[in-house]
């Protein structure tokens, strides 16, 4: 804590400008942005059926979005109830602890009051046949500077990233790596593509110049705006409302459905 020479606690100022803005209180109060619910909306629901894509005879139904990676710990996607194999969470959850036997994950409504993969001294409840039966010790899932990414989202992010036409980089600086390098994975060539680009099914499998790359939307420069299909200098929220009436989703579509609060 900030003191005085005489020991004193000194006095904390406040920004000019700041007096009348809300203060965080804690993770639990938080509640998803329009950015995280319109997320997951574009993940769980194809396109309405008055818009251009669905008017168009020769397109199957299908979503826009097809899954979320993320670096922030702060649970706010997972409180838009998005499924959790449409989301790779690379730097764990405050809100999550991991069995270290069975790795059943145990989501709560309180803050995990620790870091770094430590045993939090909770027990396992939900994993083992029967379900509850597992011995395990929980931990929790924020990851400290050393730590390895969670290999089992990481594969899932990277995979998902290679096989992605577009990758949105929403509000992020792309400065934490290897994370940040994933917005790149599209223009890498694929196993598929170099064998003569067929995957199961016959169908053929897009080469890396036929995807668009990605866009990074961040009101400040990252370190791969020059490789970037655009850039938008913006705010991912006003972006996000312009680009959801684009896609044919309107202005109507209910937010609050998505999030539990």
């Amino acid at each position: 804590k900030p003191s005085s020479a005489n020991g004193r606690k000194r006095k904390q100022t406040e920004l000019p400008g700041t007096e009348d803005k809300p203060k965080f209180t804690s993770f639990e109060n938080a509640l998803p942005t329009y950015t995280h619910t319109a997320l997951t909306h574009l993940i769980l629901h194809p396109p309405p059926e008055n818009s251009e894509e669905n008017n168009n005879e020769n397109i199957t139904k299908r979503t826009y979005l097809h899954h979320i990676v993320t670096q922030n710990v702060d649970g706010l996607h997972r409180k838009t109830n998005i499924p959790r194999e449409k989301m790779s969470i690379l730097h764990g959850d405050i809100f999550t602890e991991i069995c270290d036997t069975c790795h059943t994950e145990h989501v709560s409504k309180h803050e995990i009051q620790s870091i770094g993969l430590k045993h939090t001294g909770h027990n396992c409840t939900l994993g083992g046949s029967p379900a509850g039966s597992c011995p395990g010790k929980l931990k929790d899932t924020l990851l400290d500077w050393e730590d390895d990414l969670p290999q089992i989202d990481w594969a899932r992010a990277q995979e998902e990233c290679y096989k992605a036409d577009l990758v949105l980089c929403l509000g992020t600086s792309l400065r934490i790596e290897p994370a940040g390098g994933l917005c790149t994975y599209p223009t890498y060539p694929t196993a598929a593509a170099s064998s003569g680009g067929k995957k199961k099914g016959g169908k053929k499998k897009k080469k890396a110049s036929e995807k668009l790359g990605y866009a990074i939307v961040n009101l400040q420069r990252t370190p791969y705006d020059e490789g970037a299909a655009l850039v938008v200098r913006g705010r991912v929220d006003d972006v996000m409302k312009g680009l959801m009436e684009k896609l044919g989703y309107g202005c109507d579509w209910d937010a609050s459905d998505e999030a539990f609060g």
